[in-house]
């Protein structure tokens, strides 16, 4: 009876953990500024806890720190924190909003009264969202978290983090950096790259 009892508890803690964040019904938030329809969407992902929402018409930057996750674990891996994972996760959810640029950008925060200093951005136009399956990302994310890099529109890993990864790491994602083709978008090239 006990043997049966926690692998249930196992399996449901198992599946609990695996969730993937419930998409806000966009019903929810119809009717609010941008900049609440955009802070209740990734509250509802629960994904991080601090960080600033930057918008610019239809341009928004999410920024949030980077504080107690290794570098590497933050430039690839499958797990919950990682960049790859919560940039694609507000990029899908974002998506009900139409927005023309998306920019997620993780940093190291300061101490002092200097800014903090980007780790790893991400850039998505909106016809590269209307493009994306995110389900597929869901299937390849636990095995194949570097394809979040492909998919992007431009990405910057930051030279002192991309220098800490491991060479197979490095191979796999294939350069620090990726600019925006056919993109000639200030936002990104701002918000992707500094931190207030």
């Amino acid at each position: 009876m006990k043997k049966k009892f926690f692998l249930i508890m196992l399996i449901l803690f198992i599946t609990g953990c695996s969730k993937e964040p419930k998409q806000l019904s966009y019903d929810k938030i119809e009717g609010l500024p941008l900049n609440e329809q955009v802070d209740s969407i990734i509250k509802n992902t629960d994904l991080i806890e601090q960080y600033e929402i930057v918008i610019d018409e239809s341009s928004v930057a999410i920024v949030y720190p980077a504080e107690y996750i290794s570098d590497s674990r933050l430039t690839l891996d499958n797990s919950k924190e990682s960049f790859p994972n919560v940039a694609m996760t507000f990029v899908e959810h974002l998506e009900i909003l139409n927005l023309d640029e998306i920019v997620i950008t993780s940093y190291e925060p300061s101490d002092t009264e200097m800014t903090g200093l980007t780790k790893v951005s991400a850039f998505f136009t909106k016809e590269t969202i209307d493009g994306l399956d995110f389900e597929k990302w869901k299937e390849e994310k636990k095995d194949y978290p570097h394809r979040f890099y492909r998919y992007s529109d431009g990405y910057l890993i930051r030279g002192t983090v991309w220098d800490k990864l491991d060479e197979e790491t490095q191979e796999v994602i294939g350069n620090a950096s990726k600019n925006a083709v056919n993109s000639d978008s200030q936002f990104w090239e701002y918000y992707g790259d500094y931190v207030e």
